[in-house]
Formats: C-alpha cells, structure tokens, sequence
C-alpha cells in the first residue's frame, strides 16, 4: 500500500510539473493570438478577394501573418469581380484562410481619396516619367507610364530582396493625387522577390512641379511612413 501510494503521489507531481511547464506557453499563444486579432482589427484595408476556387468575396482588416491570412469578411460569395464590386456590404464575421488557397488580393478603396484640391491640380500626364524614390530610407527607381487614359508603373529597391523590378497595383489619380498599391501576397510572387513574408503597402502622393516631385506616405502593418521621388531631368 505504501507502494502504491507513492506511485500515486509521483504522478501527481509529473502532471503539476507538465502543466506548470505548459502555462507559459498557453498564456503566450494566447496572446499572440489577441495581438493579431487586434492589429486585424485596426487595419484600414478594405480588399476584393479570389480563393483558390475562383469565387470573390469582399474583405476588411486584413492581416497577413505568414502563411495565414486573418480578416474581417462579408458574408457573400460572388462567381465575378464585377458581382463582388456591387454588392451590398452583409453581414461580417472574423475568418482565418491558407494563403495557399487565395489567388490573389486587389485592394479596392484608400478612405483618403474623395474630393478635389484647391488650385492647381496635376494631370495624368504630370505623373509620367521616371524617379528615383526614396521610401523611408529605402532607396531605388520608380517608373510611371500612361496607355488608354491609365496609369501604370513599376518600382525598384536594388538592396531589397533580390533587387527585382516589381509591378504596382492599382495605380490611379483621384482628386490630383494618386494612389497604387505594391504588395507580394502569393507564393510566385514571394519567391520572385526573395521574400519570405507577405506585405501589403498602400501609397498615395502629390505631384509638386515646382520640384518635378511626388511626396507622399504609405501605410503597411498600420504604420504610416513619408516616401518621396524626383523626377529625372
């Protein structure tokens, strides 16, 4: 019986020390877990989405982390971008997807376009041209060219990633500012950059003639940080 009861108390002391062991690590996924859920929350993309499946859906407070895309979504399904594009906002719950099954993410709406600046206003034509851009310290090239009223452009950062040009999304002036998105969220993407990581960044700049520039600020992870790009001679 003495035996026994020792057997007893030691397996009693092995589960007090495995759950003393596992506390932390409980407390800390948890919290990690409130902090992604948190910064999902106060993200300021509104975004149109296509799974793997090819159908769209409309997404809000989006956070990538990894391999794991966090966000608040509406509860519609739509077969087209168009559908997608006019439907109704419905009813919205927080959902976790693989990026392994997302084709791709547009971002569909900068909450700063809206409205016309006083004076002057630059043109689609005043944006065309070649720049070296310096976001944040981060120096490198940018080129913008217009075809059928559009804009369109690519960027460059020589000490970031593997140094490879990179093609913006969603480039458009509204109100004489414009605004484009630079992004990797798909695997093919990731690996053509070297990145290892998903990145949203949304940009938005004025053309000042004065000094054949744009200055402006982008956002990414809620951060918002100045970038600035003077035109070639």
């Amino acid at each position: 019986m003495y035996v026994g009861n020792n057997h007893e108390g030691e397996h009693v002391n092995d589960n007090k020390k495995f759950k003393t062991a596992m506390l932390p690590l409980i407390v800390g996924a948890s919290t990690v877990l409130a902090l992604i859920i948190l910064l999902a929350a106060f993200s300021s993309y509104d975004a149109l989405v296509k799974d793997s499946d090819g159908s769209f859906y409309r997404a809000h407070a989006l956070f990538i982390a990894g391999d794991a895309l966090i966000c608040v979504r509406d509860g519609t399904t739509y077969a087209s971008r168009k559908d997608a594009l006019a439907g109704k906002e419905d009813d919205k719950g927080l959902a976790f997807f693989s990026m392994k099954k997302i084709d791709f993410i547009e971002i569909i709406r900068d909450q700063e376009e809206g409205g016309f600046l006083p004076g002057w206003q630059p043109t689609l034509q005043d944006y065309v041209g070649d720049y070296v851009i310096n976001a944040a310290g981060n120096h490198g090239y940018l080129s913008l060219r217009a075809g059928k009223g559009y804009l369109y452009g690519t960027v460059r950062f020589p000490e970031w990633g593997r140094g490879v040009t990179e093609y913006l999304k969603n480039v458009r002036i509204a109100g004489g500012k414009i605004y484009f998105t630079r992004s990797a969220v798909t695997r093919n993407e990731l690996n053509r950059l070297g990145m290892r990581y998903s990145f949203i960044q949304e940009y938005s700049g004025e053309y000042y003639r004065s000094g054949n520039a744009i200055r402006g600020f982008y956002t990414v992870n809620g951060a918002r940080k100045a970038w600035e790009a003077v035109k070639g001679r």
